[in-house]
């Protein structure tokens, strides 16, 4: 592995102050208009989750947590395909609110979906009644993108690296995307001697560029080994 550091600059969207403002928006406009507010890395990336899981065969009863969850859409896709326990966290209650109440309307619409918990938690000091529950796979998609963008990345990844090592069960899977991050660079982050990395999420597009081939985002797949 290179010991060449990844430098990011911090940004206004490593703050919480600037997700707890989007999503007070983005939860106003779905009540006065029903938009549900963006997707974050669009649709294309949810896809992939779905289809890696469906592809591996993943029983549909697993437990899956979305780390920073938004407004929950990659967890109703994966409702939509019959996966059964769904639980979303982030650490904006907007998002939380938003979350609950785009699901519950597409309840309305369909009585026969069922229940996805949505809960507010802050993965860098979690309460620790959360670790009471631990997850067969936990997703990413963004957040750590997000998390990343501060002066005080190193210590929110470590932060993260407890978070998982104590709600993942082993053998369970982590999933993450990244538009700032190589599959390499990931796996630079997030390998170590309880995490390994298993492969890299296929992507179904890609785009090129100065005659070089690329992808809108890079997925990962981790497994817990300890």
């Amino acid at each position: 592995m290179s010991d060449e550091k990844v430098e990011i600059a911090s940004s206004q969207l490593g703050t919480k102050d600037f997700w707890d403002k989007r999503y007070e928006m983005e939860l106003n406009n779905f009540e006065e208009h029903g938009d549900e507010g963006e997707i974050w890395f669009g649709a294309s990336a949810e896809n992939r989750i779905v289809k890696y899981l469906i592809d591996t065969k993943t029983e549909k009863d697993v437990s899956i947590l979305d780390v920073g969850c938004g407004n929950g859409s990659v967890l109703r896709k994966l409702r939509s395909k019959g996966f059964s326990n769904l639980k979303g966290i982030d650490y904006c209650q907007k998002a939380v609110d938003l979350s609950n109440a785009v699901s519950e309307s597409e309840k309305e619409e369909n009585e026969e979906l069922i229940n996805i918990q949505f809960e507010q938690l802050d993965i860098i000091s979690p309460r620790p009644d959360f670790f009471t529950s631990v997850f067969d796979v936990i997703l990413d998609k963004g957040t750590w993108d997000a998390m990343s963008l501060s002066d005080e990345r190193d210590r929110r990844l470590k932060a993260y690296l407890q978070f998982l090592d104590k709600s993942l069960i082993k053998g369970g899977r982590f999933i993450i995307f990244s538009c700032n991050f190589t599959f390499e660079e990931m796996r630079e982050q997030f390998g170590n001697s309880s995490i390994e990395i298993v492969c890299e999420v296929p992507a179904a597009h890609s785009f090129s560029f100065g005659g070089k081939q690329g992808v809108t985002s890079t997925g990962a797949v981790f497994r817990k080994t300890s």
